[in-house]
């Protein structure tokens, strides 16, 4: 059953849930921060300061690098977003200041919306740091799609978008908020699909101590890793490249 789509009543509105929960939660973890946690963007300047120094410039200065003159820090910063988030995947630390977003009823496990938390705060920074603005919501959904794993194939149909085509910000801009809201259902879809039954092994592992832990983290881990990387191919140099 892994991969299916639920086609009952029950499934679709289990997957519309979900659609609005993770556009809510991308919004709240990208923009705004939850907690203690801070907003994408602000994590990767925060990064980005660090690796720069005293020749660091905020967004807003008229005296900022553009992009491309300091692409050897970006990469450098975006590499050790992803061991963070790789990292943070693998332990409890960073759920604790997420609270009951990573619940509200959702027909995901726990353990995997916690994932898609660390994943949607890590793409979000990447994101960011390549140029894009998080702040809209049609940017947001493009990240949002990539941060619980879906092929930029998949992205660029959802959006109607040839695949020898590219979606830069500006085409992005053009599509309907409603068009948008038909996207987040097929991402409810995906989630639904994904999370529904593949984490099955990894759930009875967990059941035995100490090797569910292992587990847990080490899938975790990993799909983050792969995640991120795409995540930057995907974002680097503007448009979405349709790889």
């Amino acid at each position: 059953m892994d991969g299916k789509k639920p086609d009952d009543e029950g499934g679709k509105r289990a997957a519309e849930k979900a659609g609005q929960w993770i556009a809510k939660l991308a919004e709240k973890i990208m923009v705004n921060g939850v907690g203690p946690i801070p907003a994408s963007a602000n994590w990767a300047e925060d990064r980005l300061s660090r690796r720069q120094g005293a020749d660091y410039r905020a967004p807003d200065d008229n005296e900022r690098r553009a992009p491309e003159d300091m692409r050897a820090d970006i990469d450098a910063v975006i590499a050790r977003l992803i061991n963070e988030s790789v990292a943070a995947a693998g332990t409890q630390g960073f759920i604790t200041g997420l609270g009951g977003l990573l619940t509200a009823g959702l027909m995901i496990p726990a353990n995997a919306a916690a994932s898609v938390a660390v994943n949607l705060r890590m793409a979000g920074a990447i994101a960011h740091l390549r140029g894009w603005d998080t702040r809209d919501p049609h940017v947001r959904t493009v990240v949002m799609m990539l941060s619980i794993g879906m092929s930029t194939q998949s992205i660029l149909a959802a959006f109607g978008v040839k695949i020898s085509q590219k979606i830069g910000e500006q085409m992005l801009k053009k599509i309907p908020i409603a068009m948008l809201r038909a996207i987040n259902k097929k991402v409810g879809f995906f989630l639904v699909a994904k999370y529904g039954t593949k984490r099955a092994a990894v759930t009875l592992a967990k059941a035995i101590p100490i090797l569910g832990g292992v587990v847990g983290g080490t899938v975790d881990a990993g799909a983050t890793a792969i995640i991120g990387r795409a995540a930057d191919k995907a974002l680097r140099d503007g448009p979405l490249l349709a790889a």
